[in-house]
C-alpha cells in the first residue's frame, strides 16, 4: 500500500471513530435519565403592592427667628419645649410624640381618610398632591398603616399576621393585614397596621413594597419528575437499589417549572435525600445503570 492510501485509510478509520464516539456521547445525554437527589425547600409566598403610608401627624409651624429645642427624631413628652422665639417664648409639644424636623407636605392626611370598602378612595389619595411644607412635625401614635393596591393573583390572606418589605430598605418589618378588598379591573386594596419605629419608616409615604405573606416548605421535585395516574393522583419513580420503583407524592405547591411534596411520616414516604428519576421511558422494576 503507498503511503497516500495508507494515509486516506488511517484518517477514515479515525473519523469514524470520532463520528462513533460523537454520536455515543449524544445518545447518552438524550436518552440516559437524570437522578435529582430529594431535598426540602422553602418557600417565602409575596405579592407586589404600590400605595400611601398614613399616620397620624401634624405638622408644626414655628415664627421666624425660632430657635429649635428639640432633637430630630426623638420621643417627646407633653408640654416639653420644642423651639423658643425672638422673644424668649417657647413653644410646647401638646402630646406625647416623635419629632421629625423634616415635612413632605402629606401631614394633613390621616388613618381617617382610610375607606377600605372603596378602592376608587386609595385611588383618590395617591393622586393627592403635597400641601405646604411645614417647619417639622410631630408623630403622634406608634401605629400606622400602609394601604396599597396590588394585582397579584396569589390567594393573598384577608386577616393576620405578615411581613413587607419596603422599597429602598433592606429589612422587612412585622405588619398585620386589617382588610382585602374584592379584585377591581384586576386590582385588590390591602390595609396594612404596622408599629415600625425610626425615621426611614416614619417617613414613608408613597411608596412599592413587598407582601410576604405565606411560607412553605415541602420537597422539591422538578416539574420533568412528577406523573399521574388514571385516577389523577401523583407519583415519582425512584432509584432503590439501581431499580427504578413508583413512589406516590402528596403535591402541595406548584411553582414555575418545580412542586413541592408534602414530607410523609410513614418509613415507605417520599423523604429528603431519596434519589428520583427524570427522563423517558421509565417504568416500574425499570433497571439503571
Amino acid at each position: 500500500m503507498d503511503s497516500s492510501r495508507y494515509f486516506s485509510f488511517t484518517a477514515a478509520i479515525v473519523f469514524l471513530a470520532v463520528c462513533a464516539y460523537a454520536g455515543a456521547a449524544v445518545y447518552s445525554r438524550v436518552e440516559q435519565p437524570e437522578i435529582e437527589t430529594v431535598r426540602v425547600l422553602h418557600i417565602q409566598e409575596s405579592a407586589r403592592l404600590q400605595g400611601i403610608v398614613l399616620r397620624r401627624e401634624q405638622g408644626l409651624s414655628f415664627t421666624w427667628g425660632s430657635t429649635l429645642l428639640a432633637e430630630d427624631s426623638r420621643r417627646l413628652a407633653a408640654g416639653e419645649p420644642l423651639a423658643v422665639d425672638l422673644w424668649g417664648e417657647e413653644l410646647w409639644s401638646p402630646c406625647s410624640a416623635v419629632f421629625f424636623d423634616d415635612s413632605d407636605g402629606f401631614e394633613y392626611l390621616s388613618p381617617q381618610d382610610i375607606e377600605p370598602d372603596d378602592p376608587s378612595a386609595l385611588e383618590e389619595l395617591l393622586d393627592r398632591e403635597p400641601g405646604e411644607v411645614s417647619d417639622g412635625r410631630l408623630v403622634t401614635d406608634t401605629a400606622w398603616y400602609y394601604w396599597a393596591f396590588t394585582s397579584s393573583k396569589a390567594e393573598l390572606p384577608s386577616s393576620g399576621r405578615c411581613s413587607v418589605q419596603f422599597d429602598g430598605l433592606e429589612e422587612s418589618v412585622p405588619a398585620q393585614v386589617l382588610s382585602l378588598s374584592e379584585s377591581r379591573g384586576g386590582k385588590r386594596a390591602v390595609l396594612l397596621r404596622l408599629t415600625q419605629g425610626g425615621r426611614e419608616y416614619l417617613s414613608l409615604r408613597k411608596t412599592g413594597a413587598e407582601l410576604l405573606f405565606s411560607q412553605r416548605s415541602g420537597l422539591y421535585l422538578p416539574e420533568e419528575a412528577i406523573m399521574q395516574e388514571a385516577d389523577g393522583s401523583k407519583f415519582v419513580y425512584v432509584l432503590s437499589a439501581g431499580i427504578a420503583e413508583k413512589q406516590p407524592v402528596d403535591i402541595i405547591y406548584t411553582g414555575s417549572g418545580f412542586s413541592l411534596a408534602a414530607a410523609g411520616l410513614a418509613s415507605d414516604s417520599l423523604r429528603e435525600g431519596d434519589r428520583v428519576i427524570v427522563g423517558k421511558d421509565i417504568y416500574e422494576g425499570k433497571v439503571l445503570t
